[in-house]
């Protein structure tokens, strides 16, 4: 009987932790993206964001409002994965940072040529604290499907993953970086990726599609 109510009394706490959490999560997942992707859409739709004179503004305005719903502190412990653990703080600061500006000329440089796509919003999973949202991306005639995989951190659900037609935005950096650690330590892992970037500025590396 002791042990029946110490589980029960587990239980009820496990489910007033979560209970507490999720309604600190006042907007749905889908609201979360849907809001984000909209202030992007606004953001592009103005004529200045086309001008390739302010092309560097328009880049840090959109991450400063990425920041805003992706949490790229999760983004890169994932793609690093285990080997993170290991890492001291100071390190786990140096490969976001690192990491953020990699996407940063990977793939934000390219939203500017943004062309009026529509945004679908087909569905929504919520496990706990993990939430997937799916959308579909209608580009002219072409039907791309994208979810969005989040997190409820402080209260707010954030982005850590994409995923494009099956392909995991996490897990295709987690393999690439999986071949520098599986060999060397995190700081050539941060090497790896400043030295990435520095070829991408000079244009001795081709970017990934889009």
């Amino acid at each position: 009987m002791v042990c029946k109510k110490i589980a029960a009394a587990l239980v009820l706490g496990c489910l007033l932790a979560f209970g507490a959490q999720a309604a600190q999560a006042a907007q749905s997942p889908t609201e979360r993206v849907r809001e984000g992707v909209d202030k992007i859409i606004q953001m592009l739709s103005d004529p200045a964001m086309q001008d390739p004179a302010q092309h560097d503004e328009a880049i840090t305005r959109l991450r400063e409002v990425a920041e805003q719903y992706i949490d790229f502190g999760l983004v890169t412990k994932f793609a690093v994965g285990r080997p993170w653990l290991e890492m001291s703080p100071e390190l786990h600061a140096q490969l976001r940072e690192a990491f953020v500006k990699l996407l940063e000329r990977s793939y934000l440089k390219r939203i500017p040529a943004y062309g009026g796509q529509n945004v679908n919003y087909t569905r929504e999973e919520i496990s706990g604290n993990n939430a997937k949202v799916q959308t579909e991306i209608i580009d002219k005639d072409k039907k791309i499907v994208v979810e969005f995989r989040l997190k409820i951190v402080q209260g707010k659900w954030m982005i850590y993953d994409v995923v494009a037609e099956g392909v995991s935005l996490v897990m295709n950096y987690r393999s690439q970086f999986a071949e520098v650690l599986n060999k060397g330590t995190g700081e050539d892992l941060l090497k790896t990726i400043q030295d990435r970037i520095e070829q991408i500025d000079q244009g001795k590396e081709e970017e990934p599609a889009s």
